[in-house]
Formats: structure tokens, C-alpha cells, sequence
């Protein structure tokens, strides 16, 4: 009969300690961020907001969070200057990926990598940004900032691409992977693959429309509405849906919203603290 001992090292279990003293002190606060979260004046801010179906500015509103419920003009589409593309759209996402090559000889990977990435954008500075272009909107009098725009999705791929564009002096030419059209500093061939450091250009554009029927909650700035602000002393981020609502309807959306984000929160919570006691128990 062999008898067989395995030793744990002294560091490796006060690591494992500390590692569940972590997971608690973490379940513990976020619980505790729960338990005092404030969600209340945002609430009192949209109670207490002006309700505007006319369009109309009213100077008495400057400053406050107002609910604006009104049909969508695109008075000017969003373009990307830079490289002379507009499409009928108030956003337009320039999405860029760049080849990268891991490991050496027989082994090399390639790989197309988002330019979203802090580091690969570090990598490889000659390939474009991704950056999102605004157009101006309009919801009756009011122009919607781009705090504003930015909450509505721009997920729609733009399929129609010009053949003849070029970035900072280097032509681009058209290419297209799984239905995706894009625009690459590399022209297509069979025989020598995209290498390191080429990159290809997608756009994707708002699915909004002319006329489409909206509610927006934001605050009255000028003749703009803002996404985001201060109010009252309150941090208040703006909303948009689809279709016109009540006011009852939206702070029932967002009395749902809310409900669903504090049950995942004490979940999270517990289950960082079981997580670091069975951790404490087993170390």
C-alpha cells in the first residue's frame, strides 16, 4: 500500500486567503452599493418633467429633464469626412479590424483584431479609428445632442460601399467576408493573404427613420437635448423608445429595468461571498 502526500505550499494558501477575503470584502460592498443605490431621483425628476407633443422650446424649461414625444427629421446625415462616405443615416459607425500575426515560422496565426482595442490601437497607428459620426436630428424644435444619440443603436451593415476612396493617400479597395462588405488597404488576391498590420474598413448605420414616432427623456439645454447631466444636484442619463409613451408607461419601464438590475445585483453579491468563504474553507 503506498501512501501518498501532497504538500501546499505556505504562499500558495495564504494567496487563496487573501483571494477570498477579496471575493467578500467585493459581495459585501456591492451588496451594500444595493442596499443605499439611490434610484429614486432620477424617478422624481421624470415624475416632475414637462411633457412636450407640440415640439415647442419653452425657455421656463432650461436646465430641467423634459420628455419630449414627437416624430424624428434627419435634417443632415452623419458622414465620415475623413474618408468622403455618408449614407442617409444620422449615425454612421466606422468599424476597423486589423490582421495580426502570433507566433513565428509553421506557427503563425492570423487573426482580424478590432481597432476598439487600446491595445491594438497602440499597435498599429497607421490603421484608422473606430469612430462614430453624428448627423443633426430633430425632434420638433429641439436637435438632439449626440449624449443623446448615442443611445440609439447603430447596428444596421451599410452593404453599399464606394468603389473608389482612399485613406490619407492610400487606396482602399472593395472586398466581402459572411455578407460584410468592406474597404481594405490590401487588393484582393488569391495568392498573398492579408498580412500584418493590413486593415479593412465596415460601416454599420442607424436603423432610424424619416418621420419614425419617438419618446425622448433628456434635458433642455439651449435648443438641444442633452443625454446626460446634473439636475437638481442628481446625475440623470437620458432615454429613448419606441413609439410615443406615457409617462406612466415610462416609469413602469423603468421600474421593471430597475427591479431586473437589483435582483442580478444581490445574486452577484451572494455569490461573491459564498464564492470567498468556500475559497476561505478549502485554503
Amino acid at each position: 500500500m503506498h501512501l501518498f502526500l501532497i504538500f501546499v505550499p505556505e504562499e500558495v494558501s495564504f494567496m487563496n486567503k487573501w483571494v477570498s477575503v477579496v471575493l467578500c470584502i467585493c459581495g459585501l460592498g456591492l451588496g451594500g452599493m444595493m442596499l443605499t443605490g439611490d434610484s429614486d431621483g432620477g424617478r422624481v425628476l421624470i415624475e416632475n418633467a414637462p411633457y412636450i407633443t407640440d415640439g415647442k422650446i419653452n425657455p421656463n424649461h432650461e436646465g430641467k429633464v423634459v420628455i419630449v414625444a414627437d416624430k424624428m427629421a434627419t435634417e443632415e446625415p452623419a458622414a465620415d469626412e475623413e474618408l468622403g462616405i455618408s449614407f442617409d443615416s444620422p449615425i454612421l459607425k466606422r468599424n476597423v479590424h486589423v490582421m495580426v500575426e502570433k507566433g513565428s515560422g509553421s506557427d503563425i496565426k492570423r487573426s482580424w483584431e478590432s481597432m476598439a482595442s487600446s491595445n491594438i490601437a497602440r499597435m498599429y497607428k497607421s490603421a484608422p479609428p473606430v469612430i462614430t459620426f453624428y448627423g443633426v436630428v430633430k425632434a420638433g424644435d429641439f436637435i438632439l445632442d449626440k449624449t443623446l444619440l448615442k443611445k440609439f443603436a447603430a447596428g444596421v451593415n451599410v452593404n453599399s460601399l464606394p468603389r473608389t476612396v482612399s485613406y490619407k493617400g492610400t487606396p482602399l479597395y472593395h472586398e466581402t467576408e459572411s455578407g460584410i462588405h468592406y474597404l481594405t488597404n490590401r487588393e484582393q488576391s488569391l495568392v498573398f493573404p492579408h498580412l500584418d498590420g493590413d486593415y479593412r474598413i465596415s460601416y454599420t448605420k442607424s436603423s432610424l427613420e424619416e418621420n419614425q414616432e419617438k419618446t425622448l427623456v433628456g434635458i433642455q439645454k439651449g435648443n438641444r437635448l442633452l443625454g446626460e447631466g446634473t439636475v437638481d444636484g442628481i446625475e440623470f442619463f437620458g432615454q429613448e423608445w419606441n413609439g410615443i409613451l406615457t409617462r406612466e408607461n415610462i416609469l413602469k419601464n423603468n421600474d421593471n429595468f430597475d427591479f431586473v438590475l437589483t435582483v442580478l445585483g444581490y445574486v452577484l453579491s451572494v455569490a461573491l461571498i459564498a464564492g470567498g468563504i468556500y475559497s476561505f474553507k478549502k485554503s
